[in-house]
């Protein structure tokens, strides 16, 4: 048997995979923000079309017409647990199996949530520009409104009901911990939390020279801790 290409992952695959999975990494259960998310498989996509995965999913008594690559083999990971993971094919055990019932029981969900999502022009567009601001480093100020919109009005819609009202990650490292008609409260990577204004035009001097946009506990950045200059 012949081995398929790689799956490249969509904005769409991976906010329907994280959504409907708690937004938490599979693998750690830690929380995981959308724009780091990694979509992961539970059987491994390198066995697609081998011999070898006619017998794994024998001994997971699942269907030889079983696709490695669809959401009932999908779950959001961060990008470290998934390379530590790699290609390794777990052991039959009641934890894998369970993983494996659950990415099933919400394949359903997780294909209307994608299609959803594509039928939304503007929230897939924005979500697209969003995405490669944050993996570059940075979120300018035309799209912050748009992040706004799509994590704090459209996605509280499509949460699963035990993630409703719970903080959400803004960032890697920024969870949001709450907010009014003005302004974010934002828990950093050091703990600390801080504030930040809502808004499409923001002075610059609200992100952080070091390390981009973050929220401010006094003078000191909650994601790096870097201590303003007083002069």
């Amino acid at each position: 048997m012949s081995q398929p290409a790689k799956h490249a992952f969509t904005d769409a695959e991976r906010y329907a995979v994280w959504t409907v999975h708690g937004e938490r990494c599979w693998l750690c259960e830690e929380p995981v923000a959308f724009s780091a998310v990694e979509v992961d498989h539970i059987i491994p996509e390198s066995l697609g079309g081998t011999e070898k995965l006619l017998a794994i999913l024998e001994e997971f008594t699942l269907s030889q017409n079983f696709d490695v690559n669809s959401w009932a083999n999908w779950m959001p990971a961060h990008r470290r647990c998934n390379g530590s993971k790699s290609g390794r094919v777990f052991k039959v055990s009641p934890l894998i199996q369970m993983k494996l019932e659950r990415a099933a029981d919400r394949a359903e969900r997780a294909a209307k949530l994608h299609d959803d999502f594509l039928s939304d022009r503007a929230l897939s567009v924005a979500t697209g520009r969003i995405v490669r601001a944050l993996e570059e480093g940075k979120l300018p100020e035309r799209h912050r409104s748009r992040l706004e919109q799509l994590f704090y009005r459209h996605h509280e819609e499509n949460r699963e009901p035990e993630r409703k009202g719970k903080p959400l990650e803004f960032a890697p490292g920024m969870t949001i911990v709450a907010e009014d008609n003005d302004r974010y409260m934002i828990r950093g990577r050091t703990g600390l939390v801080g504030m930040r204004p809502k808004g499409e035009t923001l002075h610059p001097s609200w992100d952080c020279p070091n390390c981009g946009p973050t929220s401010w506990n006094g003078a000191r950045c909650t994601n790096c801790g870097h201590l303003i200059d007083p002069d």
